[in-house]
């Protein structure tokens, strides 16, 4: 909805008072037959510049108002309708690549807010591996309150002495499971292995996305994806982030 589906002929209320938004109020009373042509020209400017601003706002393309194919929410038969997307975090993935990239962690919250956008979060899930001796209850109850749902499982130690913690097999099976319910699967991973099974999340028509750092994204996970979401600093937890 912009301002004028709201603003009243005769309301001189400014369009700041969206805090979302700085458009120009148009009053739709208003003759054009008694503005000054100037007037007219800059009028245009305006309305030009809030049809873009709409159009981005809607993750449509600025310039033609055509349906993007990274997986934009507005779509046929719904011009504001909202795109249902499901979240899948591999914990392990995105802590040590946190780490290696910037000696410090990820904030979860941010990254969620990052690549959900103002879609419709159906829902989030974050994958962690227990380690012995490392206490993770206040994590993970930090998990829940992003408002992730976490499965936890611990380090399998083998009869040959070697240490197995992997997660790709459950999330794969996790997000062929929501395909059918949602529009769009995020893959908040790096992992190239995840690339394996995105051909079967599309033939059940489903979009599907990556989250992860540009150092550690896989090449081959991001060619396979219908859109990747890159994460920064800005998306680090606050108690490191620089001034």
């Amino acid at each position: 909805m912009t301002e004028t589906d709201t603003v009243e002929p005769t309301t001189s209320t400014p369009a700041s008072t969206n805090p979302s938004f700085d458009w120009p109020v148009i009053d739709p009373s208003e003759d054009p037959a008694g503005v000054e042509r100037d007037d007219l020209e800059e009028k245009y400017l305006d309305l030009k510049d809030e049809v873009w601003r709409l159009r981005r706002t809607l993750n449509l393309d600025p310039s033609t108002g055509a349906m993007p194919t990274n997986g934009g929410y507005a779509a046929q038969g719904g011009f504001l309708r909202r795109q249902s997307v499901a979240v899948f975090v591999d914990v392990q993935n995105m802590y040590h690549s946190a780490k290696k990239t910037f000696g410090t962690n990820l904030s979860y919250a941010k990254m969620l807010r990052a690549c959900v956008r103002n879609r419709r979060l159906v829902r989030a899930q974050a994958y962690v591996i227990e380690r012995e001796g490392m206490e993770q209850n206040a994590f993970t109850d930090h998990l829940h309150y992003c408002g992730f749902e976490v499965s936890r499982r611990p380090v399998i130690e083998r009869a040959d002495g070697t240490r197995k913690a992997e997660w790709e097999l459950a999330m794969s099976m996790d997000m062929m499971a929501m395909a059918d319910k949602v529009e769009s699967i995020i893959i908040v991973s790096g992992n190239g292995m995840f690339a394996d099974v995105i051909p079967a999340l599309k033939a059940k028509g489903v979009k599907v996305e990556a989250c992860a750092f540009r150092e550690s994204m896989s090449d081959t996970l991001r060619n396979a994806v219908d859109w990747y979401h890159l994460l920064g600093e800005e998306h680090l937890h606050e108690d490191v982030e620089k001034d």
